[in-house]
């Protein structure tokens, strides 16, 4: 595009990859977010679902360090989650003042529809890309992913949730 162009209020294609990366992350995060709107749930909540399944029995002190997250406002999510019958907490076997937290059944089966969710959101994301497009795709963005040190399956983003604030800026009240 040509200066001239752009005077006509163009706007440059960016063919950056850094832009790419931005512009496509920001669009499937919005578009994931709205696949679980029905389940009421987050994508914060999906992972957190994930890491629970993958290691019962955390307290909620791993669960944070594990997402990169403030302990204070986890407690809000997991008091949250409680109350609606998908998690629980159990006394801790090795520790009696910590709790261990679970998925129940409900949350089991909520795991399972947003893993059928994920699935299905990935599918279309790179419907235009070939089975073999996919997988290079894959490896080059986790070499670029490990390189800057970023942990396997955790978004980024629970580091920046404001410690001690809960739904709506209450802050959280719960067990340990």
């Amino acid at each position: 595009m040509s200066k001239s162009d752009m005077g006509r209020g163009e706007i440059p294609r960016n063919g950056s990859a850094a832009f790419l990366l931005a512009q496509l992350g920001a669009y499937a995060s919005g578009e994931f977010a709205k696949r679980l709107e029905p389940l009421g749930l987050t994508p914060a909540h999906a992972g957190i679902f994930r890491i629970m399944a993958a290691n019962p029995g955390l307290s909620q002190q791993e669960l944070a360090a594990k997402l990169g997250m403030y302990a204070s406002r986890l407690v809000a999510v997991i008091d949250d989650l409680e109350k609606r019958g998908l998690i629980e907490r159990q006394p801790s076997n090795t520790d009696r003042r910590l709790y261990a937290l679970h998925l129940t059944k409900s949350g089991k089966e909520q795991l399972s529809a947003i893993g059928a969710i994920a699935r299905e959101h990935g599918r279309d994301l790179l419907e235009a890309l070939s089975d073999e497009e996919r997988s290079t795709l894959t490896a080059l963005l986790e070499r670029v992913a490990n390189n800057k040190g970023l942990q396997k399956g955790v978004h980024p983003g629970y580091r920046n949730i404001p410690e001690g604030t809960g739904p709506k800026g209450e802050r959280g009240k719960g067990k340990t």
